[in-house]
């Protein structure tokens, strides 16, 4: 299991995008998941795992095929 765990979601935007690098670089690469696979992943990591899970959405850390049945991470574009 994931050894990070986050009280709350930093509110600046450079600070949530470092944050969610971090989350990222928990989840195994090159694999695809299941919905409850990804929040399995992400329960411990934030309390609100499915906001957490939206925003590596949102960010382009995690994609998800149209309907939510398999999710994966993307690699890395971002300098910032």
């Amino acid at each position: 299991m994931p050894e990070l765990q986050l009280t709350r979601l930093p509110r600046k935007q450079k600070r949530l995008l470092t944050t969610l690098a971090r989350v990222t670089s928990t989840i195994p690469d090159g694999q695809r998941f299941t919905e409850s696979q990804i929040n399995d992943h992400l329960r411990p990591i934030y309390a609100d795992y499915a906001l957490l899970r939206r925003l590596l959405i949102d960010y382009h850390f995690l994609a998800r095929t149209p309907d939510g049945t398999a999710y994966w991470r993307l690699a890395p574009e971002r300098t910032a």
